[in-house]
């Protein structure tokens, strides 16, 4: 109990900070990455933001050019923040923006990026306790740090950003399941023929409820565009990730969960639920090795919290990046020819574990 208690006074102390906010470059970039988003959120009339944390009926549209900072290194992201002043230096900032786009104008421009892309695109969809510009600059540095390809799309949905509200996040995260749904038909239907879906903590369980959404459905055609999955740190039951997969019955490949067991907001979370473990922190993998999957183990790169640190941690980040992308090399059966030499892979029935380990103490 009294660790609990500590975690919790750390997290609700790390909750202080201040937040992220948009904030915009004074002249245009033309090295700036384009990012179309899709949001459920409602704009906050009371400080003037686009996109706040009440939750809104209609998916909003927008499209926004992010900036990397020239002194960006791996693993680390810097972003403006609330009643600071900006850096263009050193923080991620907005190039230009256009907000509130009409699903004409936003299909049209998606299809045209697609069209450079090869019909590529990647989904990401943030955490608990995101406010709006920091989904955003993330999606922007996880791209930059992994050289991802394809066309860059956000589904933002309405957090309270705040590290009291679990509660209200959870709801939120059931609420913008149609959101991310109308989403990704807006991608089917201007292009995209490959899609990689990444969900981060609370974010992976509103990308595995669409999918059984989909699946549950009768017409099953964006599953077959959907060409990957990765979940990083999800905050699922494994009981109900059972489930979503049982309507899936064959899951989109490859299908990619980065696990650690030194995740403290997942031992909380699993406290405050009730529930043994989340999918996150999974202890015995052959809990769900009915299903082609691979689990990588990443506890050994732990950064913070140990909650995201596929984004936070430099040394994660430059050994997967010698292995290649992360999208194709992670799955069971090419690891073998990557150059994770630290690695230790176990496989039972369908699924793979990947433990992973510093490269130092391999002489990597």
């Amino acid at each position: 109990m009294l660790r609990v208690l500590i975690v919790m006074v750390l997290v609700v102390l790390a909750g202080c900070a201040p937040r992220g906010r948009l904030a915009y470059l004074a002249q245009p970039s033309p090295e700036a990455r384009t990012i179309f988003v899709g949001s459920t959120r409602a704009p906050n009339p009371e400080t003037g933001q686009p996109f706040g944390t009440e939750r809104s009926f209609d998916l909003r549209l927008a499209k926004f050019d992010v900036a990397t900072p020239p002194d960006h290194q791996s693993g680390t992201i810097d972003y403006p923040k609330d009643g600071q002043p900006a850096d263009p230096q050193t923080q991620f900032m907005v190039s230009s923006a256009q907000i509130d786009m009409s699903q004409n104008a936003f299909r049209r421009d998606l299809r045209a990026a697609l069209a450079r892309q090869n019909g590529q695109a990647v989904v990401f969809v943030h955490g608990f306790n995101n406010d709006f510009s920091e989904g955003l600059y993330r999606m922007a540095q996880l791209g930059t740090d992994f050289d991802l390809p394809g066309v860059f799309v956000h589904y933002s949905w309405p957090s309270r950003a705040h590290v009291l509200g679990y509660a209200y996040d959870r709801d939120s995260a059931l609420f913008a399941r149609d959101g991310l749904s109308e989403l990704l038909e807006d991608l089917q239907a201007a292009g995209a023929r490959q899609i990689l879906l990444i969900g981060h903590s609370l974010g992976a369980q509103l990308t595995m409820e669409v999918l059984r959404q989909e699946a549950l459905g009768h017409d099953q055609s964006l599953l077959r565009d959907i060409n990957g999955v990765i979940l990083i740190s999800p905050d699922i039951a494994v009981d109900v990730f059972l489930s979503q997969a049982q309507a899936l019955k064959t899951l989109p490949q490859p299908f990619v969960i980065f696990t650690s067991q030194r995740d403290r907001a997942l031992q909380l979370s699993a406290r405050l639920s009730g529930a043994e473990d989340r999918l996150g922190d999974l202890k015995d993998f052959k809990r769900v090795a009915r299903y082609k999957i691979t689990i990588v183990d990443v506890g050994a790169f732990s950064v913070g919290d140990g909650h995201f640190d596929l984004a936070q941690s430099p040394a994660l980040i430059k050994l997967l990046d010698r292995a290649g992308q992360v999208a194709k090399v992670l799955t069971g059966e090419q690891i073998g020819r990557t150059s994770l030499a630290s690695a230790v892979i176990l496989t039972v029935d369908n699924a793979t574990q990947i433990v992973l380990s510093p490269l130092a103490q391999s002489g990597g």
